[in-house]
């Protein structure tokens, strides 16, 4: 009788100690659900910014067309005058901001007509153009 009392108690103090173990891992799942939900919640979001952000520049696009025409007297000689302005000696943010085109195309434009991109230019032909 004693051996059945003991073997008894030891099989509790095991099952004991696996629905301890289970209850453990069912906390784990529930934050693993949590942390997923706040996944999901963060990639909607960030979808449904960047969808915002592409229709609002499609339709600044569109605006900018239609208000616009192909060929504008303002791009025409743009190069050129550019190119003119820093041999005055002005600076690429007044540059820029006459032309109005951002610091990074006018300094683009200045690196294009360089002496020695304009040698590249004639070594590879049509390539670069």
């Amino acid at each position: 009788m004693t051996y059945a009392v003991a073997a008894m108690a030891t099989m509790m103090a095991f099952q004991g100690w696996c629905l301890w173990r289970v209850l453990g891992r069912l906390g784990a799942i529930e934050r693993v659900e949590d942390r997923l939900a706040n996944l999901s919640h963060t990639l909607m979001l960030l979808t449904d910014t960047t969808e915002t952000c592409f229709q609002v520049i499609a339709g600044q696009l569109e605006k900018d067309l239609v208000e616009q025409p192909a060929s504008s007297p303002r791009r025409v000689g743009r190069q050129r005058r550019i190119v003119a302005a820093a041999r005055r000696g002005r600076s690429l943010g007044e540059i820029a901001a006459q032309e109005e085109v951002a610091e990074g195309e006018a300094r683009l434009r200045l690196q294009l007509a360089t002496p020695a991109n304009r040698e590249e230019k004639e070594r590879h032909g049509s390539m670069l153009a």
